[in-house]
């Protein structure tokens, strides 16, 4: 794995849990504790964490990471790229669901159909959509999750149910050969819900997320139908993601 792919994977990990240990950075990616500090001092020097005894956290504006991140993909990035591709198999009075995930939120500037609906629960989404004259939008009330910005709890999941969708549009925090990977515990059902309402589940997800594991797994290949990434598959995950009939679309 490349310093950038670490790097990116190391904020997206601060960004759920704030701090994180040398040791720790070793055990994510298998590395020496010198490649772990080299990291650490990289990451450092920009800006994006402050250093700590043993590690590092995040600095009090997280507006740096963000930053940070930009730099490492020039325009358009990966996420971008993917967004603009999915985009497009919105069709004409599609009733899509879109997730909490910066690559899905990719998708909102290039929507074009005549007419559709948007149903979500991450609050960036729907004041993006709000801008798209032709797109109706549902926000999914709920519980407010400052740090990820989005709506959860029962009342997300129970209004969740009024709804059926031509398409799901999923992000992942990691992709393996066993299946798609969240951060929390009530991701797993929120996304199981999702997929049982959709005649299409799309998982978009960049190079970062590819042969990865996370905490909780949410879906097996099986649930997915097509997979929209940045990078080939390893032989692997395209073999598994073959064997589960899922199609899987690589954006250079």
């Amino acid at each position: 794995m490349y310093q950038e792919e670490r790097l990116l994977r190391i904020l997206t990990h601060l960004e759920e849990q704030d701090t994180m240990t040398v040791g720790e950075i070793c055990t994510m990616f298998g590395i020496s504790r010198d490649t772990a500090r080299r990291d650490i001092v990289k990451l450092t020097e920009s800006g994006a964490v402050t250093r700590t005894h043993g590690g590092i956290t995040l600095p009090r504006l997280e507006q740096k990471i963000e930053a940070y991140a930009a730099r490492l993909h020039n325009e358009p990035d990966g996420k971008m790229r993917i967004g603009r591709h999915a985009a497009k198999l919105v069709l004409d009075h599609d009733m899509v669901f879109l997730d909490v995930s910066t690559t899905v939120q990719c998708i909102i500037p290039h929507l074009k159909p005549a007419h559709a609906t948007a149903v979500t629960h991450s609050i960036d989404n729907a004041c993006m959509l709000a801008d798209q004259a032709t797109i109706q939008t549902h926000l999914l009330g709920g519980i407010v999750q400052p740090k990820t910005r989005h709506l959860s709890g029962y009342s997300t999941l129970d209004k969740l149910r009024d709804f059926q969708f031509d398409k799901a549009f999923l992000g992942a925090a990691g992709i393996s050969e066993a299946g798609i990977y969240y951060h929390y515990e009530e991701d797993i059902y929120m996304k199981r819900e999702i997929v049982s309402r959709s005649r299409q589940t799309i998982v978009l997800a960049d190079c970062t997320k590819l042969g990865h594991t996370h905490y909780y797994r949410g879906l097996s290949l099986s649930d997915i139908d097509i997979l929209i990434t940045n990078q080939p598959l390893s032989p692997e995950l395209a073999n598994a993601m073959k064997a589960n009939h899922v199609q899987v679309i690589i954006i250079s």
